[in-house]
């Protein structure tokens, strides 16, 4: 999965696979913080997608600005 800027900058991404894997793990497996599953999901897939678009959007936000 890519989050990209207008002009093909790839501003974040993440593997599918490692997708997968995180969110097939119980929640006090995951060594990340950065996918921590302690939101208003209760779905561990859910919840991760929604941490990935957030980290995006704070990396993508500094690069648009004038």
């Amino acid at each position: 999965m890519m989050i990209c800027l207008p002009n093909g900058t790839v501003v974040h991404h993440l593997n599918a696979n490692y997708f997968l894997d995180i969110t097939s793990m119980k929640p006090e497996d995951v060594e990340s913080g950065a996918f921590s599953f302690a939101s208003t999901f209760e779905d561990p897939s859910t919840a991760t997608y929604m941490q990935f678009l957030k980290e995006g959007l704070r990396r993508g936000l500094p690069l648009l600005q004038p």
